[in-house]
């Protein structure tokens, strides 16, 4: 899906996010501790609720499109109970005490589909059954023609942080690889599953080989020291090791000069991060909305300038929310799609970035942006 405007408060934490537009790429700029990170983890948020969970005191005002051309505006509010903290969903008495939807509303390319209080639900001007109370109305009515696309709009919102994903087991071992590469036919079979990243990786390199030679090829090119990329299980001669894991495929890089393959443990965090976001973008489903907070962590800065016009030109029909500090990345991003973000008290903004500037060139643009004394203060 893609995003197209934003409201959003949390009265637990007492701080709202003023009508915020995004584009198909926005970068989020700002001083440090504005609520940049808070935009993503409201969108998130809505996920949660989208996916049937209750959030106290959440209310949100979303607009956005699906890959089909449906136009929803999502509306809510649950009753603050303050801070909650659930251990055992399953518990009668904790589903009891959790919060309830005050108001709901759903509209489709202008049409209410549902209108909802505390007290009844109108489905197309119908009154309804009564629904669980704690539970959103996209989640409820998941399968109905009318409102799927909204429910499998928000299971592609994806927070990608690949900081730590070099470091993860193994996603594949040898019992169940043979089983994904039956399950999985073609290349749009792979995109549109749910796998992990590195799975689709796998598969791609099995299934279609021309495909994981466009990531291997665009690996190479960031990276001119390296010559190939396989994902293959690793040459492994002690014997101690048992089989399987003799067996196990693994990510794997060939440096010019250097006569072994490097493993994926041994490779650098930001060469392996760079690979995950370019496979990503290849092989994520169509519709997918990455949030991506401080784009730059773990990124080497020859491949930052690189990796951002993959994002500006990628031909899929896929959405980026970035929050970043890099100078790299603010300049390389046109200004057009900067939003600055400041705050008073709790009340968040995220405004255009020519409402403070004017500058000719895109140099001149971004010395403005740095000197703004709402870029280094993060008030208005």
């Amino acid at each position: 899906m893609k995003i197209n405007k934003f409201i959003f408060s949390d009265q637990t934490s007492g701080w709202s996010l003023k009508g915020i537009v995004f584009d198909r790429l926005t970068l989020l700029v700002g001083a440090s501790g504005v609520g940049k990170t808070q935009i993503l983890k409201a969108i998130l948020a809505l996920k949660q609720i989208a996916g049937g969970d209750s959030i106290s005191g959440i209310s949100w005002n979303i607009e956005f499109e699906t890959v089909m051309g449906q136009n929803y505006i999502w509306k809510g509010e649950y009753e603050n109970k303050g801070k909650q903290f659930f251990i055992d969903d399953e518990d009668e008495e904790i589903k009891k005490n959790k919060p309830i939807i005050l108001n709901e509303e759903l509209i489709l390319n202008n049409d209410f589909l549902i209108n909802r209080t505390s007290s009844e639900t109108r489905f197309q001007g119908e009154k309804t059954l009564k629904f669980s109370p704690q539970h959103s109305i996209i989640y409820i009515l998941k399968e109905e023609d009318l409102i799927k696309p909204a429910f499998d709009g928000f299971k592609k919102v994806v927070f990608s942080d690949q900081s730590e994903s070099q470091r993860e087991p193994l996603k594949i071992n040898f019992f169940n690889a043979s089983k994904l590469r039956n399950k999985y036919k073609n290349l749009v079979n792979i995109q549109e599953s749910d796998e992990d990243i590195r799975i689709k990786l796998y598969l791609v390199s099995r299934i279609d080989i021309k495909t994981f030679n466009k990531i291997r090829d665009r690996f190479c090119e960031i990276f001119p020291q390296v010559e190939d990329l396989r994902y293959e299980p690793m040459d492994i001669e002690d014997e101690d090791i048992p089989v399987f894991l003799k067996e196990l495929p693994v990510i794997q890089i060939k440096e010019i000069g250097v006569p072994k393959w490097i493993q994926q443990g041994t490779i650098s965090s930001g060469m392996f991060r760079t690979l995950i976001h370019i496979s990503e973008m290849y092989l994520c489903q169509e519709g997918t909305v990455f949030l991506v907070d401080e784009f730059e962590n773990s990124l080497g800065i020859n491949c930052i300038d690189e990796l951002t016009s993959d994002i500006l030109y990628s031909s899929r029909q896929v959405q980026f929310i970035i929050t970043s500090h890099h100078p790299y990345i603010i300049n390389n991003i046109d200004f057009s799609n900067w939003k600055l973000v400041t705050r008073k008290s709790g009340v968040v903004k995220a405004s255009p970035i020519d409402m403070f500037i004017s500058g000719k060139s895109k140099h001149d643009k971004f010395m403005q942006l740095m000197q703004l004394k709402q870029y280094e203060t993060g008030t208005d």
